[in-house]
């Protein structure tokens, strides 16, 4: 199939470009940059624009099949600074997709969403996606938001909308901003000899999963042609304090943690509930936290 990777210089992204490209898909990426760690795929159609320029996004979706829609300009903790600009560059740009593949008969697309911030503050543990929809950012809001357009144009163009709730995935190439990535962070931050910053007491648990287990699971529910809402995640949380544990035993460093006051963009526990996603697809054997670990710190020691 003819895929088109909207994000796919991004850490996500890019692995599912990989992945895409392993299973024998032609793959066309639409990014405003390249990709940070490594060369462009001679393989991959690239195409460097911005989500604004609806000539160039009208261009990159002809003959496409399926759109995986990745890009995202903001994260949790930055996004309540300047709303405006987070409609502006994410939620319109999403909808002038959506018209394009109207226009297109594109009937498909994956959208990657949030599974921590579109819930906000747990009701129940774990969260299931029936749980309610109460973000309590703007980067949540947003994400939220979209996918209850994703969910109109279901209903009035006949679009079928696969949105992946994601917990928080973690691998080689990440970004290294306490923003986005703790563990990437961490480990970044070890490699140059700097202190760990913890929010709060570093006790409440979250669910880190592998990158290569993530896009796996996703690129499953794709090709069973499944539409509506997915969490996808390990389904087990993992605290801050004990990832932490685990950084000092792989690396074999000394680490200086501070702790420091908690942010309030951030909900502070919670688990995804996979019940729905176990359903469907074969039992998965995740990476353990420890060997991620040590795999994505291989990698940081090599690039640095």
């Amino acid at each position: 199939m003819n895929i088109l990777v909207i994000g796919g210089n991004g850490f996500i992204g890019s692995h599912m470009v990989d992945c895409l490209i392993q299973h024998g898909h032609r793959v066309r990426v639409y990014d405003s940059v390249h990709e940070r760690y490594r060369e462009p795929l001679p393989n991959v159609d690239y195409r460097i624009s911005s989500l604004e320029n609806i000539p160039d996004l009208y261009e990159s979706l002809l003959g496409i099949d399926i759109v995986f829609h990745l890009a995202c300009t903001s994260v949790p903790s930055t996004s309540n600074i300047d709303i405006i600009a987070d409609i502006n560059k994410n939620i319109i740009p999403t909808i002038n997709i959506l018209d394009l593949m109207v226009k297109l008969g594109i009937k498909r697309i994956v959208y990657f969403s949030s599974g921590g911030t579109v819930y906000g503050y747990p009701m129940t543990t774990p969260i299931g996606e029936e749980h309610q929809i109460k973000p309590i950012s703007s980067y949540g809001i947003l994400k939220a938001t979209i996918e209850r357009y994703l969910f109109l144009y279901e209903l009035t163009h006949g679009l079928q909308p696969l949105i992946i709730r994601p917990s928080n995935p973690y691998g080689p190439r990440q970004g290294h901003f306490m923003a986005q990535g703790v563990i990437s962070t961490f480990l970044h931050r070890v490699k140059l000899g700097e202190p760990l910053f913890v929010y709060g007491d570093g006790n409440s648990k979250k669910d880190y999963i592998y990158i290569h287990d993530f896009i796996e699971l996703c690129y499953q529910l794709c090709m069973k042609y499944e539409f509506g809402e997915f969490n996808v995640a390990t389904g087990t949380g993992t605290s801050l304090n004990q990832i932490i544990e685990q950084i000092k035993i792989i690396t074999g460093k000394n680490v200086d943690v501070q702790y420091t006051e908690k942010q309030n963009y951030d909900v502070d526990h919670f688990i995804l509930d996979i019940s729905k996603v176990s359903r469907l697809l074969e039992p998965q054997t995740f990476t353990s936290l420890e060997d991620g670990i040590k795999i994505l710190w291989e990698w940081i020691d090599r690039i640095e």
